[in-house]
């Protein structure tokens, strides 16, 4: 079997070109990547250093937080330094994470009190199966996601179980919860900020996507104490200041980003509108996303969850397919083998985009998986939709970027209409 060269479109955000750069700091599963953006949100210079996970036991995936810190700082110093760009010249940092990673940490010592439990942890899966049907659907209303293990509160109450000592520590005011961009923040900013955004918040089962907030039912629920809980902001807010011995000045953080939820905001950016565009990330997994407005909305086979949109936050539907990476990875030597692969999963994901509410008029696809375009061309055909890559294939941390630019901007646009 011959394979066609493809053929494909690539797309960009419309961005107005400003002075400046920002820095982009985005935490995955199994590396960290930082980036230079120019005024124009293109890619200056990238760094990327693998992190090691750990596993203890069957179905445990455990990771070190005091890895991902030095390995954080390492890689923003190498990108800064690369870029040529002065430190004087960044106007602002955004964060984008791997989302449901749990972190726990004593705030008098700075140090964690447990490995990280990554996303990939099934521990507590014997403990979600526990709930009643009544709690199962309050939750389902309240957060838009089913009670699993993926996500952070069942990790939080397997701790509050098997280490009786964290109970002490909450009642003390010393215990600390975060996802990855809170342990961060906490870490890398001046004042020690606990602080996490809408979309991070949005996929713990404690915050309430409907009303925005800690929601003192699921903390009930999962036994979590309200201590431990960072404050939450919208994606594009202050949430601290990069302390100047990171990369040798303060750089004010101005977005922190779920990675997903970053890059919807990229392909909504880049796309004709935000419901009918939606984004497909072709990365460890298959992940699908399409913004669905301001009215909160449940679908199967879908999640609801919360993204920044063109004008503030709103609601949207995820869906995802497991496992592409390693299964490309395992093919890269073998190209009708790896087509044959890939022409079944864009199949798979059509049958995603079949059910939901509103059908795109286009489809924006980017990650690691795709930057070839072997797949957009073969979602463009399985689909019969007009799909383009996004040139930075780095979704998440161009999202990342626009919205630190969006902060910016406004920023400046506040300070001349004063002097007008």
């Amino acid at each position: 079997m011959k394979i066609q060269k493809p053929s494909f479109k690539t797309c960009s955000p419309r961005v107005e070109s400003r002075k400046g750069a920002v820095l982009i700091l985005d935490v995955g599963t199994t590396g960290i990547k930082a980036f230079v953006f120019d005024g124009k949100c293109q890619v200056l210079t990238k760094s990327y250093r693998k992190i090691s996970k750990i596993r203890p036991r069957r179905g445990w995936v455990e990771q070190d937080p005091k890895e991902i810190l030095r390995v954080s700082i390492s890689v923003l110093r190498q990108t800064l330094k690369d870029s040529g760009v002065s430190p004087s010249a960044i106007q602002g940092m955004g964060i984008t994470n791997q989302r449901e990673a749990t972190v726990l940490w004593d705030r008098r010592t700075g140090k964690p009190v447990y490995p990280i439990i990554g996303w990939e942890d099934s521990r507590s899966r014997h403990y979600c199966r526990s709930f009643s049907k009544q709690d199962q659907k309050y939750v389902r209303q309240a957060t838009g996601l089913p009670i699993d293990s993926y996500f952070s509160a069942t990790k939080i109450h397997w701790i509050f179980q098997n280490f009786p000592e964290m109970s002490k520590l909450a009642e003390a005011g010393r215990l600390a919860f975060g996802t990855i961009d809170s342990w961060l923040l906490w870490n890398l900013c001046e004042d020690r900020p606990h602080r996490t955004d809408e979309t991070n918040a949005a996929r713990t089962l404690l915050f309430n996507i409907r009303t925005r907030r800690w929601d003192e039912k699921l903390l009930n629920l999962f036994g979590v104490p309200p201590s431990v809980l960072p404050s939450v902001f919208p994606s594009r807010s202050s949430f601290g200041t990069l302390d100047k011995g990171v990369v040798g000045t303060r750089v004010p953080v101005l977005a922190v980003c779920g990675d997903q939820q970053a890059s919807t905001y990229a392909a909504i950016r880049s796309g004709r509108s935000s419901s009918k565009t939606i984004k497909v990330t072709y990365g460890t997994g298959v992940f699908l996303a399409q913004v669905i407005g301001k009215s909160f909305r449940l679908r199967q086979p879908f999640l609801t969850t919360l993204t920044p949109d063109t004008i503030g936050t709103s609601f949207a539907l995820e869906g995802k397919l497991e496992g592409s990476g390693e299964a490309v990875n395992l093919l890269l030597k073998n190209p009708t083998g790896l087509h044959a692969y890939l022409k079944k999963l864009s199949v798979r994901v059509d049958g995603l985009i079949r059910q939901l509410p509103v059908q795109p008029i286009g489809i924006v696809i980017d990650g690691g998986g795709a930057r070839d375009g072997i797949i957009v061309t073969l979602q463009e055909q399985s689909s019969g939709i007009p799909a383009c890559l996004q040139a930075t294939y780095d979704g998440t941390a161009l999202g990342t970027a626009l919205l630190v630019s969006d902060v910016v901007k406004k920023s400046v646009d506040d300070r001349n209409r004063r002097k007008i």
